[in-house]
């Protein structure tokens, strides 16, 4: 990735890239992976976005921000939380995700729903139950094998979250934990994402949504949950 430097600036650049620079890989992974989900949704096009194209636009907004102050931790979060909304805004056309909500009473909301069942109907559609209306999080049916994912992404969230594999091992049940993926709330799918993709402790997740540990760690608990019970 090459990020063009001002030149008035070289010292300062030199800085910051010194202090961004262990947080690259993770954040390609990230946003590779992110944007790769997207284009499987169906948010974007396919191969449209390129996440190295992404993180020199994050590079270049968050250096015009930087000042020598900023510890090499705390510039890592901002990276990380520059390229969710970075991503969020190609995908809605809007740049308003961290500035004009609340993250921290949406995630109480979620939390919420992550608790509701669901079920599976014979002829294998997956479905939440209706309780999902109560904060306006209702999901639409879906075509089965659009929701697939990969098979990296499949044993990437199995390994990290601790799943058996076997919940992978028929074309039904790889709908299903897909299905239950895609169809996370949007800020727990984050957290997840920035858990499993992005290689984040939970303390790390948490100062970078600005939630508290305690919050993150039951998302990934419920979430957890809600896989192994396909």
């Amino acid at each position: 990735m090459k990020i063009k430097e001002p030149k008035h600036q070289e010292t300062n650049f030199e800085e910051f890239y010194k202090k961004s620079s262990s947080a690259i890989s993770s954040l390609k992974k990230f946003a590779a992976s992110k944007l790769k989900l997207a284009e499987k949704e169906g948010l974007v096009d396919k191969g449209f976005y390129d996440a190295n194209e992404i993180l020199d636009e994050v590079f270049l907004e968050v250096f015009k921000v930087y000042s020598s102050d900023i510890d090499e931790k705390h510039l890592r979060q901002i990276l990380f939380l520059r390229t969710i909304q970075k991503i969020n805004h190609k995908i809605e056309k809007e740049n308003q995700f961290a500035e004009d909500i609340n993250i921290d009473a949406v995630l109480k909301d979620e939390l919420n729903l992550l608790k509701e069942d669901y079920s599976v109907e014979a002829d294998g559609d997956y479905i939440f139950d209706e309780d999902l209306d109560d904060i306006s999080y209702q999901q639409n049916r879906f075509n089965p094998a659009h929701f697939i994912l990969d098979q990296p992404m499949e044993l990437e969230l199995t390994g990290k979250l601790d799943l058996s594999e076997i919940s992978l091992f028929s074309d039904r049940s790889r709908v299903l934990f897909g299905a239950t993926f895609y169809t996370l709330p949007p800020i727990s799918k984050n957290i997840i994402e920035l858990y499993v993709f992005g290689n984040l402790d939970i303390l790390e997740i948490a100062e970078t949504l600005k939630v508290s540990e305690d919050a993150v760690r039951k998302v990934i608990d419920r979430v957890k949950q809600r896989l192994e019970k396909l």
